[in-house]
């Protein structure tokens, strides 16, 4: 028995002493969506494919898709005790948390996703959200397009339509211009809006066109208000602590997939992404768009963009410099 004991020692001692000392690393990557959603099939699965095919005896990231691992509202928690090691969020999502990025959402701001996502780059290559992200290491931005209003059987022609309506939203500041016309704004997360207006919680909703395939919001909407009512940050991110634990080989596989002109190229899918939505929910089922004129986008813009930017201001520290800098960030980004 001590004999087969020490052989057994012995070869396990050999089997630790043969592995390399820059074996491979295995990172779990939570999405919260399902394998089926076109986020993780057009954007997060070809950005891991890419990080996979560099050197897979260096570093390999596993897709954890669904919303058993990790959720969007648990999402760093998660991160933070390890649970995965990679995970997408949303930033409005967790607003506490990531108050500075918040400026992403504003109305009226981001005229497409590609320009939205190398701004929101910009500004945390240029350490305007550093109050924020000091724990993490953003490895990808994903903007998301200017948001538009939903209703289920009621009419979706002007802002005033949303009236007396409870209306569901994607962060605090479109929550604002929901109250600014008479609504009610709703706080609830993506997953729950389709029971939400199929049981008449609520009426109504501000989203772009990209939820609908994925989260079914077609068949429980049928008119539309095309308006540029504020869009979402989502990113890709680590903990700090767990990236610099990476050996260095991995972690410069995981620069060459981060940075700006990543971000640029997920924003062009984005944006295709956002018209293939579009012509799918146009596709399906028989609905009413209208779209906002010029004349009624001055007039939102007058009626409710100063207090819209200046709560945002109130509210986040530093506030007046964030927005003046991500002003400055989505010129540089259109090359403007």
């Amino acid at each position: 028995m001590i004999r087969r004991t020490l052989a057994a020692l012995l070869s396990s001692a050999a089997l630790l002493a043969a592995v390399p000392a820059g074996a491979q690393e295995i990172l779990s990557f939570g999405t919260a969506n399902p394998d089926q959603h076109p986020l993780v099939t057009r954007i997060l699965t070809p950005w891991v494919e890419a990080i996979n095919a560099e050197d897979p005896s260096v570093l390999q990231i596993e897709l954890r898709n669904g919303p058993m691992i990790v959720n969007h509202a648990n999402f760093f928690d998660r991160l933070q005790d390890d649970v995965v090691q990679i995970v997408w969020g949303i930033t409005a999502f967790d607003p506490g948390r990531f108050p500075r990025s918040l400026v992403t959402t504003l109305p009226f701001m981001v005229q497409n996703s590609e320009q939205g996502a190398v701004a929101a780059c910009l500004m945390h290559e240029r350490g305007m959200l550093d109050g924020e992200m000091s724990e993490i290491v953003p490895l990808a931005f994903v903007q998301f397009p200017q948001a538009s209003l939903h209703f289920q059987n009621h009419p979706a022609t002007s802002m005033e339509d949303m009236a007396g309506m409870k209306v569901m939203t994607g962060s605090p500041v479109v929550a604002g211009l929901v109250q600014a016309y008479g609504g009610t704004p709703l706080s609830i997360n993506v997953p729950e809006m389709y029971q939400a207006l199929q049981r008449g919680t609520a009426e109504g909703l501000v989203m772009n066109f990209t939820a609908f395939p994925g989260f079914r919001l077609h068949e429980v909407t049928t008119d539309h208000l095309i308006a540029p009512l504020g869009g979402a940050l989502g990113m890709v991110f680590m903990m700090r602590d767990r990236y610099e634990a990476l050996p260095e080989a991995a972690q410069a596989i995981l620069d060459r997939h981060s940075g700006c002109e990543v971000a640029r190229e997920l924003g062009v899918e984005v944006d295709a992404w956002e018209a293939d939505a579009l012509g799918f929910v146009q596709a399906n089922g028989e609905r009413r768009f209208h779209t906002l004129s010029e004349e009624q986008i001055a007039e939102l813009v007058a009626r409710v963009g100063a207090p819209i930017e200046a709560a945002y201001v109130e509210r986040t520290p530093g506030g007046a410099e964030v927005l003046e800098a991500y002003r400055q960030a989505l010129g540089d980004a259109s090359g403007e």
